[in-house]
């Protein structure tokens, strides 16, 4: 009986190796070519408010520094007023690295970022830190 659930055990553990290992954990810089283009999703202002807005992200170039285009667009009136914007928004950065995690990450000024990482087949997930909000975004590749 020992030895049947010594197996079993055996078997579970070789099964979810083999299944962390499959999963993708992480961008590389392999990978960069296959970010490359147009995303669109939805970017919420997640500590700020309740709202949402439609954005894509255009990433222009397949290897590092790595170059990224975010337009914000319908932004509520009073979450634009909050963040000093306008109501559509275009941030463009050129300092797209690769993070030890696996990550791209963008900075911006005071300590902002735009990160992205795997969100499965075809898909981002990103998070961001904007003037004191921090939120979350996710994107399909278009």
């Amino acid at each position: 009986m020992k030895k049947v659930v010594l197996l079993i055990a055996v078997a579970l553990i070789v099964v979810s190796v083999g299944l962390a290992v499959a999963q993708k954990k992480g961008f590389t810089e392999k990978d960069l070519p296959g970010l490359k283009g147009m995303w669109t999703g939805t970017l919420d202002f997640g500590t700020f408010d309740v709202s949402t807005a439609p954005c894509t992200l255009e990433i222009l170039n397949d290897k590092l520094p790595l170059k990224g285009k975010l337009t914000v667009q319908n932004i509520q009136a009073a979450t634009a007023t909050n963040l000093g914007i306008m109501s559509d928004g275009t941030f463009q950065n050129d300092n797209g690295t690769l993070s030890t995690q696996g990550t791209i990450i963008w900075t911006g000024p005071a300590g902002g970022f735009f990160e992205i990482g795997p969100g499965g087949e075809k898909k981002l997930r990103a998070q961001y830190w904007f003037k004191g909000v921090k939120g979350n975004a996710q994107l399909t590749k278009k």
